[in-house]
């Protein structure tokens, strides 16, 4: 018997309806980032994902990161089978353990000021919600913060400020030492002050706060030494 790919897609609306999802929750050539699925499940519980046909298999551990399943239907050794009786493979969504009671703390002295878990099995539920209402209320400042430290020019501005003594420079130390042009200057200032790392003295110099140095050492410093420590954990 020829299998066809329809066949298959039917197989795995099947499967997808055997693991509890209603008609218009399955989707068929679904969209999702650069890819187009065969069949995709999606509700408020689970998100699984068929591939039907060919199954790449470095397509199939690039979807496991999004999806909690991921099914390959594959043609080969399937003709001999009597009507569509498939045993698909099954990829399991691949375990977060290496980070579970991992955390990340901000510490004074002795004491712990702040402190999250970096995997999701360590967050209770309630929590989670709530981290993620309150960031939602504060989209705006993220925002503004991201935006001013989102160009190789500003972080080089910045780069430049902390290697100043005083953390002061003027309009042109910038220029000078950077190789800028007003223009450039002038926007990448005004950027990093929208974002709360500048400030503008009465002088017209403009130095780094104090809550600024903490934010910019966090999102580069720290964030570079953190995903450092991350890559290392995922290749033991």
């Amino acid at each position: 018997m020829s299998i066809s790919n329809a066949d298959l897609i039917k197989k795995a609306k099947e499967i997808l309806k055997e693991k509890g999802f209603r008609e218009d929750e399955i989707h068929v050539g679904f969209g999702f980032k650069d890819y187009r699925i065969d069949v995709v499940g999606w509700s408020d519980e689970k998100k699984i994902a068929v591939e039907c046909g060919y199954c790449d298999p470095s397509r199939l551990e690039e979807l496991q990161k999004f999806f909690d399943e991921v099914i390959c239907l594959s043609y080969e050794g399937l003709e001999p089978l009597i009507g569509l009786d498939v045993k698909p493979v099954i990829t399991p969504k691949p375990s977060l353990k290496k980070l579970v009671g991992l955390k990340l703390s901000i510490m004074k002295d002795d004491d712990v000021l702040f402190e999250i878990p970096l995997s999701m099995e360590d967050w209770s539920r309630d929590n989670l919600e709530n981290e993620l209402a309150s960031l939602e209320q504060e989209f705006e400042k993220f925002s503004k913060l991201f935006d001013a430290l989102s160009h190789q020019t500003r972080l080089r501005m910045m780069k430049r400020l902390f290697e100043d003594r005083d953390l002061t420079l003027g309009f042109a130390d910038f220029m000078k030492d950077l190789a800028l042009n007003p223009k450039i200057v002038w926007e990448g200032t005004k950027k990093l002050r929208e974002g709360g790392l500048l400030i503008k003295s009465d002088e017209g110099k403009y130095r780094c706060s104090e809550f600024g140095q903490a934010e910019f050492l966090m999102l580069s410093l720290a964030l570079r030494r953190l995903l450092q420590v991350l890559r290392q954990i995922e290749e033991l």
